[in-house]
């Protein structure tokens, strides 16, 4: 199994240094952006290589909010977990039905946090690869019935005829053949 990557998004070189600290590398790989626009465009580019996304709330131009809003919409199995020192982002994130982290944490709750959405993204990874085989295995099977039907009716036989062939073959032995 390919080791996981969590994309740490906040404007504070100390908290995705801090981050970068407690999961690296029992926990999983880090990749650090400073800000959402850039972890908008990083997972744009290369969506297969984020398994996890831990971005702070409060940031300068796209902030976690928007991060969070984005990826529900076109990217919900990638999991999310959030973090704010402000209490006021607490009550808001809950509107987001994400999870959260309040500011400072311990690196138990972090990794623990952090573990928790990484099994489930795991699991959601399994679950789209298993959905792909079974729509690959459907769509295989479906081209095979389409080819038997083709080569039924091309093949097809007037059943009618047939048995007048075979009824006169038998009144007439001699006509078989």
């Amino acid at each position: 199994m390919t080791p996981a990557t969590a994309l740490v998004v906040d404007d504070e070189p100390m908290v995705r240094h801090l981050v970068r600290r407690i999961l690296e590398p029992e926990v999983c790989g880090v990749v650090e952006v400073e800000d959402g626009e850039t972890a908008l465009r990083l997972i744009q580019r290369r969506p297969e290589s984020i398994d996890l996304v831990l971005t702070d709330l409060a940031m300068p131009g796209l902030d976690g909010f928007d991060v969070v809003e984005v990826l529900a919409r076109y990217h919900p199995r990638l999991p999310v977990l959030c973090m704010s020192g402000y209490v006021s982002d607490v009550h808001a994130s809950r509107r987001l039905q994400v999870p959260f982290i309040q500011k400072p944490f311990t690196a138990d709750s972090l990794v623990g946090a952090v573990q928790s959405l990484l099994e489930r993204s795991r699991a959601l990874h399994t679950l789209a690869a298993a959905e792909l085989r079974s729509a690959a295995e459907g769509r295989a099977a479906s081209r095979s019935l389409r080819d038997l039907s083709r080569q039924t009716r091309s093949t097809a036989v007037d059943l009618v005829a047939a048995a007048r062939v075979i009824r006169a073959s038998r009144a007439n032995p001699s006509a078989r053949g």
